[in-house]
């Protein structure tokens, strides 16, 4: 199970960076917000009462006073939600959808606390209920997508990232993460095919580069492996785990100087990354520089004990 925090980071950095060949993690992902027009007053009492027990204090007094106002007990359950405490933030925003059950706002409240709880089972169930609302909302399917994507639902996802982009149009951050799980699947051809989409649409995004040069790689096409890891670094010089792939690639080539100024390059952008560490460690150990292998070697199991024999 992902982290509280990570599914509190859940969707939109619309371009996120691979690690290595395994899927993003689901850092950035901002709740949905659905337009209400208790929006502006919940923000505003949010800013005028720091102090979340008080400003959960005077949502109290303001819920036994007018009991039938539900945006009351919305802004007591983002109160709640923002203090960490989910059981209570789902108490209230179900009260609200109770009350209302086609309210928009309560729903995707409920469905942010249910991700802050770790219940991702709930929290696709509410996205459910949004789309039932509003089957046009292409937002609503990528949310549910990556929660989907997260149980490892990867039909339900790939159905709904293909809807997002039905609706929206050609979106490079879909076909990013369309193409990121037919490559968890194996089906290495097609994840090249969105990849090719996403490129397409925006030709200097580095990771879509990269991640297709591991799914060419999964294939054995090494000469374009190369080319798509030569490119993602050229967009970005910074992009540590490229130099990691490209590097691995050189390694299993057996052009072991190459695959040395990669890994060197790596370390030095991720000092305490302990696969580019053990990497590096190798690379030396097969130029016959055991002494720096040795080094290497074990600063990447100080890092993670149990990598490598």
């Amino acid at each position: 199970m992902i982290s509280a925090a990570a599914l509190l980071a859940l969707t939109t950095t619309a371009f996120p960076q691979p690690i290595a060949a395994n899927p993003v993690a689901l850092d950035g992902l901002q709740p949905y917000r659905a337009p209400a027009p208790t929006l502006t007053r919940r923000t505003e009492a949010h800013r005028l009462h720091r102090d979340r027990d008080a400003a959960i204090a005077d949502y109290d007094r303001a819920i036994k006073s007018g009991p039938k106002k539900i945006e009351n007990l919305l802004s007591r359950g983002l109160a709640y939600l923002e203090k960490g405490d989910t059981d209570s933030a789902i108490r209230d925003f179900t009260q609200a959808i109770d009350r209302k059950p086609r309210h928009a706002e309560a729903i995707a409240s409920r469905a942010q606390a249910y991700l802050a709880a770790g219940d991702l089972k709930h929290a696709i169930s509410d996205y459910g209920l949004l789309i039932r609302l509003n089957p046009k909302d292409s937002e609503v399917y990528r949310l549910r997508a990556v929660a989907e994507r997260e149980l490892q639902d990867f039909d339900g996802a790939l159905d709904d990232f293909k809807r997002m982009i039905d609706i929206a149009g050609e979106n490079v951050a879909a076909r990013y993460d369309r193409g990121l799980i037919l490559f968890d699947m194996r089906r290495y051809d097609r994840s090249i095919r969105e990849f090719d989409h996403a490129i397409n649409a925006k030709p200097d995004y580095a990771p879509a580069f990269n991640m297709r040069g591991l799914a060419y790689a999964a294939i054995g096409e090494t000469r374009r492996s190369l080319q798509d890891f030569d490119q993602a670094i050229q967009l970005d010089r910074s992009f540590a785990k490229a130099l990691l792939n490209r590097g691995n690639i050189y390694s299993s080539t057996h052009r072991y100087e190459h695959a040395l100024a990669d890994y060197s390059a790596a370390v030095r952008l991720s000092p305490n990354d302990a696969y580019a560490l053990y990497s590096l460690g190798l690379t030396l150990r097969a130029l016959g520089r055991e002494e720096e292998a040795r080094t290497n070697i074990a600063k990447a199991k100080e890092v993670e004990p149990g990598i490598g024999p």
